[in-house]
């Protein structure tokens, strides 16, 4: 069994998100991570980056060669693999395989691996055990492993993984905190929601990659965030989710211009290093074109983002790859929901 996930960039709405309640738009790539899961004699999962960290569960508790603690990707099966056990009452042995399209040499690209790989192994390990759950749970269970790894985040990057292109709000994490267990999965969670878009057809995009990964968690912890900020934040993503439904591309652009210009005041107060030379440099060329681009995620590093026409879009490609910069052509899924 072959379980394909795509990663994901963000619209609007980083930082502010992490309030519960606020709002994001977060939409997939075309790059995917995968996991080809199957039963065998023995458990393991391995990837390109690591080889195979055997497992199994005696009398009930899970065992391994390396301490789940020290790899998430068998964090999240144990996580998950627990879930369905106790879901149906079965006992497999699993064999994980994890690729990925998400990394080069190794680097992040900033599209969430880490989120694409919870929702695959959830989806994959789900079917595997027959485990009969609700998309919304789904998104609950994956939400759910991503958090108790690293106790941050919003849960947007996972929502666009496995929903498509998604207007989404996040959950309150001092709830969830309290609440790290599986009965979590079918409990109501505040503040968190989750509404499919359809973005307009005429669209195109491209992402441009600095090959300086960030590390989101780094950059999110201790962070103040302003009403003022979150305000405004909230009110550009209201914007640009009704550009898309009225397939006002204008509106859309501007609103995300704004948003930019909403993180560039949140980082400077925060001192969070949002754009580097790389990505400011990328961002002057891209305002000379008059086309809408900013930075996707936490920055810091990793990539930015442009959308407009393709006509655009081509323009804008040729002279990053001029200033150097490793472009990533059609970066966004936005034409279909995820199946």
């Amino acid at each position: 069994m072959k379980i394909e996930v795509p990663g994901k960039l963000y619209l609007c709405g980083e930082y502010a998100v992490l309030k519960p309640g606020s709002f994001a738009i977060v939409t997939p790539t075309k790059r995917k991570l995968w996991v080809e899961a199957k039963e065998g004699e023995k458990g393991w999962v391995s990837s390109a980056l690591f080889p195979p960290v055997s497992f199994s569960w005696e009398k009930g508790a899970f065992a391994s060669s390396v301490p789940p603690e020290c790899c998430f990707s068998l964090f999240a099966v144990k996580l998950i693999e627990g879930f369905c056990r106790r879901l149906t009452q079965k006992s497999l042995t699993l064999q994980i395989e994890i690729g990925s399209e998400l990394q080069e040499g190794g680097k992040k690209l900033g599209f969430g691996s880490s989120a694409a790989m919870v929702c695959a192994l959830a989806r994959a390990i789900c079917l595997l055990y027959g485990a009969q759950i609700k998309e919304e749970e789904m998104l609950k269970l994956s939400i759910l492993a991503h958090f108790s790894w690293q106790k941050s985040g919003s849960g947007g990057d996972v929502a666009a993984c496995l929903l498509g292109p998604v207007f989404y709000s996040s959950f309150d994490r001092n709830w969830l905190l309290k609440h790290l267990s599986f009965d979590a999965v079918f409990k109501s969670w505040p503040g968190l929601f989750a509404q499919k878009l359809a973005f307009p057809s005429s669209l195109s995009s491209l992402a441009l990659w600095t090959q300086h990964p960030a590390s989101t968690p780094s950059l999110i912890s201790g962070i103040d965030l302003p009403l003022k900020f979150v305000r405004r934040s909230d009110e550009l993503c209201l914007r640009a989710k009704e550009g898309i439904e009225k397939e006002d591309a204008e509106a859309l652009f501007r609103a995300i211009r704004s948003s930019r210009y909403n993180l560039e005041s949140f980082s400077r107060l925060n001192q969070i290093p949002l754009e580097g030379r790389g990505l400011r440099h990328a961002l002057k060329i891209a305002d000379s074109f008059e086309i809408c681009a900013k930075t996707s995620g936490a920055g810091g590093g990793d990539c930015a983002l442009a959308i407009g026409n393709e006509e655009e879009c081509s323009k804008l490609s040729e002279s990053w790859k001029r200033a150097g910069f490793r472009i990533l052509s059609e970066v966004l899924s936005l034409k279909e929901e995820n199946e």
